[in-house]
Parts: C-alpha cells; sequence; structure tokens
C-alpha cells in the first residue's frame, strides 16, 4: 500500500501517535518516561515547535504539537532515533523499537483544539488504567490543573480557550474533560478522513493549496549559504570564521533558522560546514526566531529569504551549487 502524503501546514497543530513495534512496550521504567520528557522539550527547542499535550501509554505515545515553518517529520525522527539510541544502549537489544514510521494527523485546531487534548488526555481512561485522568502520572492532564508544572510544555493557547482567568480556566477544563468520560467522540483523531486531516472542506482546501506551495522548499546547502552571504554582505570565509561578530554571527543565525524549515537539510549539515556544534545552531535559530516577532526589520529579511526558497532564480548561484 502507498504511503499516505504528509501534508506540512505551518502554524497548524498535529495529533502524532509514535507505536511499538509489533505492539511491544516502548517504556519499562519511570526513568525510560523521563527520558522522553527530555527528549521532547529538546526536540522542540531544536526544531521550534510547541508541544501543546502528551500522553504515555504502555507501547505507544500520544502528542499534540503545533508546527511551524519546520517540517513535523523533522521533528518526529529526531524524537524517535534518540529515544531508540537510548533504549536499545540501556537494555543491550537490537532491532526496530518503533513501528515503522509515525502516524499524523492534521487537526484544524479554530475547531477541534478543545477536543483533541481531551481526546489525548482520556486515553489512560478508556483503557482502564485509572477511572479519572487527574490519577495518572504520565499524561498533561495535571499540568493542565496546574497541579504540576512541566516548562516545555506549551499549555496558554488552550487554557484561554476556557477562559481568561487562569484558576477559572483550569476548572472549566477539568469539568469539560471529565464531561467527554464514556462519550464517543464525533471526529477521527486517529485517522482524520482519507487525507488524513480532521476539518471542514475549507480548512482541508486552505492546507491543500499551502501544501502545494511548501513542497518547492527544496534547495541546496551550498546555495543557500550563497544567497545568505550575499544578502549579508560577507565572504564565505567570514561567514564560517569563529567569534561572535555582529553579521556574521546574524547570517549563521539565519541559516540555522531555515535550514530546519527546508526539506533535505539539516543541522548537522550546517554545523558540519561550519565546523559548529547544532546545538550552538539551534540557540542561534531560537533568539532570531525570537527577535522576529519584535523587530520588523529582522522579520522582513526572514521573510524575503523564504520567499526566494521557494523561487530561487539566481542562474549564477544556482549553478554554482551544482558544481559544488
Amino acid at each position: 500500500m502507498a504511503r499516505r502524503h504528509r501534508f506540512h501546514a505551518p502554524n497548524s497543530t498535529y495529533h502524532v501517535m509514535l507505536r511499538g513495534n509489533n505492539g511491544h512496550d516502548i517504556f519499562f521504567s519511570d526513568e525510560d518516561r523521563y527520558r522522553m520528557c527530555l527528549l521532547l522539550q529538546k526536540s522542540a527547542e531544536r526544531f521550534g515547535h510547541n508541544v501543546e499535550a502528551y500522553c504515555f501509554m504502555t507501547n505507544h505515545i500520544h502528542l499534540a504539537i503545533r508546527v511551524f515553518e519546520t517540517n513535523l517529520s523533522k521533528f518526529m525522527h529526531y524524537l524517535a532515533f534518540c529515544y531508540a539510541r537510548y533504549i536499545n544502549r540501556k537494555y543491550k537489544r537490537i532491532g526496530h523499537l518503533f513501528q515503522g514510521r509515525f502516524h499524523s494527523v492534521l487537526v484544524d485546531d479554530n475547531e477541534y483544539l478543545k477536543e483533541l487534548i481531551r481526546y489525548i488526555h482520556l486515553n489512560p481512561v478508556r483503557a482502564n488504567m485509572v477511572s479519572n485522568p487527574e490519577n495518572y502520572p504520565w499524561s498533561s492532564h495535571r499540568v493542565y490543573l496546574g497541579l504540576n508544572k512541566i516548562v516545555w510544555l506549551s499549555v496558554d493557547r488552550v487554557l484561554n480557550r476556557f477562559h481568561p482567568i487562569p484558576d477559572d480556566a483550569m476548572k472549566n477544563f477539568k469539568k469539560y474533560v471529565l464531561n467527554g468520560i464514556g462519550v464517543e467522540t464525533t471526529y477521527d483523531f486517529k485517522s482524520g478522513l482519507m487525507n488524513g486531516m480532521v476539518g471542514n472542506d475549507e480548512f482541508i482546501n486552505e492546507v491543500l493549496m499551502t501544501a502545494s506551495i511548501n513542497s518547492k522548499k527544496k534547495i541546496k546547502l551550498p546555495l543557500l549559504i550563497d544567497k545568505i552571504c550575499e544578502q549579508s554582505n560577507l565572504s564565505t570565509e567570514e561567514f564560517c570564521a569563529p567569534g561572535k561578530s555582529v553579521r556574521p554571527s546574524h547570517a549563521r543565525a539565519l541559516a540555522s533558522l531555515l535550514v530546519r524549515e527546508i526539506d533535505g537539510l539539516s543541522l548537522e549539515q550546517l554545523g558540519k560546514f561550519l565546523n559548529r556544534d547544532p546545538s550552538g545552531l539551534t540557540k542561534l535559530a531560537n533568539r532570531l526566531k525570537t527577535k522576529c516577532s519584535k523587530d520588523l526589520l529582522a522579520a522582513k529579511q526572514v521573510q524575503e529569504m523564504r520567499e526566494w526558497i521557494l523561487n530561487p532564480t539566481d542562474q549564477t548561484l544556482q549553478m554554482s551549487a551544482c558544481q559544488a
């Protein structure tokens, strides 16, 4: 059977499931679950996405992830690879930990975000592991109720839909989730429709149009660096040089941010080109992303580069990249 096409829709929410191979367990101790939490935090920081809910079952996990410019696949491949490597080393095992690719459903979060979070948090109740989701320690439900605190979990957007005052929002959220116990959801968050989406026709058509545009975002690293150097009035040597001079540092931050968004490129590739640690490039990218929310000039520069990536018309640079 052909694989279902994955749609990348920036500023959208996905319900993601990662299952153990052949239904086997993926967690063997609480230490393993803590490691998954740590890796979720690292993945969110590295790729600039927001984890809005999670639930760790014995042999699979559920996530609600709001993605931005970087494709969800990069986030999930990094998460799955790092966790599988940890498990294989710790338990001296070999073979696949996870069952093929992760499964994802794109959700119209204007309409169904609250229902999705409730669906994720009620998984332990539906599996008869607990009678109240508040009693299950390995989901984000207790964070939403203010009983636990996890700094990397993004809960404000969901809670704000229940009430602008935090305490009232938590009370309303708790009541909403409990009201879903024993009630079948009318939305298929496991599979979506045939195209893997949950939403109305208008939402689906908009996603398909956006996906058509984003499918063009493929470009070689040398070409990207040439363009950034040209825009920043830098030589390649200045771009790669050690140190923290303002213009080269900003150019490297721009490259780090864009590399996360382009299929076929990675921070590891850029780190090798620059002889720098990818974790440092992640910090550069995240700082630039934050700056763009406050600095219109920086935001404009990033947007101009994104538009150029979709239509790189400079044939001279294209040829030099092909020859590299």
